[in-house]
């Protein structure tokens, strides 16, 4: 069965009331980004393409100039690791949900859209599972706890976050077979199935979601998260979209490979997200030329989407080069992100815009020259 998506129209009735218009500059009674002198920020140009854009939050309350940024220009937001199994259950049986509630209350305050990251993942590297949860080697022992996890995660916030990646992660980091992780060598390799229909129990109208890293490109690993999305949907399953991970650390998305995947996915009859954005500085010369070359990269991208009418949102993680999760692993001078250490919008933020609003249902590859 296909699932109808709703993510489109959740995000356009919660921004109704938000979205900043001009007398001046109106069409059909809504604000137009493609007239003449109109600046638009992030989230004007996604509402006009229909779409969610949004960003992963931290918490900076020494910094006055970030949640006014992060309200400027988004209309959904993720909360990078407030909602991981680490922070909302950091001893088992005792829950902790300060800092997501934090987070809601900023997006219900500020009519965003909220994505829950992350329910189950468990990886070799930079997952955020517990040593208590490792340690349980019985599988109906893991089973309850997953349960009621989910069921409490999940359950907390009903009707009040649109999506959640429930299964974050499910291939090898680096390989294109299922990882075999605690969960998958305790419960077998139904946990995904089991997880999928706890968090439909919890909250049955929030869009659940597999959510997987380097899939933007065709080849063994991509196939691989089709087949796990196809096999799971034959069974039932509550799969209802798939998430891109967008760390672009290697190379720049390429417009046609990406395009192609996300509509293949979306054949299956799910929706699909871009949900971790982020594309470093590529290639070599001068600083001009990589920026350029950047604003083409974000350009393409949100082309991608826009072009597949199955993908709704793309979340950026992190919006500010100020803090940027690849300066802590990579080292500096990367700066993947929109608007740049001092909150000043790159030549990223134009192609970025300008892919939302130039980009729907068309073969443009070209970003206009700002």
């Amino acid at each position: 069965m296909h699932y109808e998506p709703i993510v489109r129209r959740i995000g356009i009735l919660l921004l109704a009331s938000t979205v900043a218009s001009s007398s001046a500059c109106k069409q059909d009674g809504e604000l137009d980004c493609r007239a003449d002198g109109v600046d638009c920020t992030l989230a004007e140009a996604a509402v006009q393409a229909g779409v969610l854009v949004g960003t992963a939050y931290n918490e900076f309350r020494d910094d006055p100039e970030y949640i006014p940024a992060l309200i400027n220009d988004f209309n959904s937001v993720t909360h990078e690791g407030a909602m991981k199994w680490a922070a909302t259950q950091p001893e088992r049986g005792v829950f902790d949900f300060e800092r997501a509630d934090r987070m809601m209350e900023l997006a219900e305050s500020n009519g965003m859209s909220v994505r829950g990251h992350t329910l189950v993942w468990e990886q070799a590297s930079l997952d955020a599972t517990p040593d208590y949860v490792l340690d349980i080697t019985d599988p109906e022992e893991l089973r309850a706890l997953m349960a009621d996890h989910i069921r409490t995660v999940v359950g907390r916030y009903r009707g009040r976050i649109d999506a959640w990646d429930v299964v974050n992660e499910p291939l090898e980091t680096a390989g294109s077979e299922i990882y075999e992780n605690h969960f998958y060598q305790v419960l077998g390799p139904g946990y995904i199935a089991e997880a999928f229909a706890l968090a439909r129990e919890a909250d049955p109208n929030a869009t659940l979601f597999l959510n997987e890293v380097l899939v933007s490109s065709a080849g063994a690993r991509f196939d691989a998260l089709f087949e796990l999305t196809k096999d799971l949907l034959e069974q039932g399953v509550p799969v209802h979209g798939v998430g891109f991970q967008g760390h672009f650390l290697t190379k720049p998305p390429i417009y046609d490979e990406l395009r192609a995947n996300l509509e293949r996915i979306a054949a299956l009859g799910v929706v699909v997200e871009l949900t971790e954005v982020d594309i470093i500085l590529h290639g070599t010369g001068d600083e001009a030329t990589r920026l350029e070359r950047q604003r083409q990269d974000y350009f393409d991208m949100a082309s991608a989407c826009l072009a597949v009418e199955a993908c709704e949102r793309m979340t950026l993680w992190g919006f500010t080069d100020r803090y940027t999760w690849i300066d802590s692993f990579f080292g500096a001078g990367f700066a993947p992100l929109p608007l740049d250490d001092d909150y000043a919008r790159k030549p990223a933020y134009f192609g970025l815009r300008d892919g939302l609003l130039n980009g729907s249902g068309s073969n443009k590859t070209t970003a206009p020259t700002r």
